[in-house]
């Protein structure tokens, strides 16, 4: 095994934003996310590192029907470093990739950890995603 030429560098809650119906006890619900990334690629200098910073907004709603007992709105920024070896288009790849299903990992763990003080109702866990198509549109926008 070997160390990505990918790395996060740092990663941080923008927003946290939620509503929780009292009669969310006890029900089946049915989570409908939606995910949308913002990407900041930074200019390369010299042999210092690539770097870019990711904006994952992950907007979730629990329902069971028509109701909706739980809404949560989450922005996660993260920053990327890339060898200073790879070639543009290859860090690009990577942050695009990577970066994303990075980010949406760690969003669910930090969703999980910090819903599990809400008190009243288990920790919320955030579905896992198929991000196959919001990465391939991403890439397609940054790639050309």
């Amino acid at each position: 095994m070997k160390i990505s030429n990918l790395q996060l560098e740092w990663d941080r809650i923008k927003k946290f934003e939620y509503q929780i119906d009292d009669e969310i006890i006890g029900k089946k619900l049915t989570p409908k996310p939606k995910l949308e990334v913002q990407h900041n690629f930074l200019e390369k200098t010299n042999d210092k590192p690539y770097r870019a910073t990711l904006l994952l907004k992950y907007d979730v709603r629990f329902k069971e029907g028509k109701k909706i007992y739980l809404k949560m709105n989450i922005e996660l920024e993260g920053s990327f470093i890339g060898n200073p070896k790879l070639d543009d288009t290859e860090f690009k790849k990577l942050v695009i990739h990577s970066g994303i299903l990075n980010l949406i990992q760690i969003t669910r763990a930090k969703v999980a950890a910090i819903s599990a003080n809400f008190g009243f109702i288990q920790p919320i866990y955030l579905p896992m995603i198929d991000a196959t198509d919001l990465v391939d549109k991403k890439m397609k926008e940054v790639l050309g």
